[in-house]
């Protein structure tokens, strides 16, 4: 750290968590700069999409807003709100895109070049977050890891005595 206060950070200097998966669909690294220097509430870090994969699920959050500041490389966002057909959006540096909570928009980013692609990723850290994978029809409950399918649904008084 360059700062008695922790808060300073050379995003170089913090380093690269893996992410990757054995099936290779989804693969990357990212810098948690966030944590590196104590933050809160917000979330930021650098995030890079290896060549040939997607940087995570098609996913919504209900609770968490994000943007992204598109730094080096080209990809594809791919985005779609389940009304018609998903939209790709091809992304280079200085792009930015931007999710905010609750509407429903589910978005993944594909690196379909030879290189890296690399943005900035930021967001409000909600430990109550929802959030929904149209693909896999999952959900997850943040706050308790839970990780379900949607279907089939269950009654409000299922189960109960």
């Amino acid at each position: 750290m360059r700062s008695r206060f922790d808060n300073v950070v050379n995003a170089r200097d913090v380093p690269p968590e893996d992410y990757s998966e054995p099936s290779g669909r989804y693969g990357g690294s990212s810098r948690e700069i966030a944590e590196a220097v104590g933050a809160r509430d917000l979330g930021y870090s650098i995030t890079f999409v290896a060549p040939g994969t997607r940087s995570n699920p098609f996913h919504f959050h209900h609770g968490e807003e994000e943007a992204f500041y598109v730094l080096e490389g080209r990809g594809l966002l791919r985005q779609g709100d389940g009304e018609g057909e998903d939209e790709r959006i091809e992304l280079g540096p200085g792009d930015v895109v931007a999710f905010p909570a609750g509407t429903g928009i589910a978005h993944q980013f594909i690196n379909d070049g030879d290189v890296p692609f690399a943005y900035l990723a930021i967001s409000n850290k909600v430990s109550s977050d929802v959030v929904e994978f149209p693909d896999s029809d999952k959900v997850l409950v943040r706050s308790t890891r839970l990780i379900t399918r949607r279907t089939p649904s269950l009654e409000y008084y299922d189960g109960e005595l």
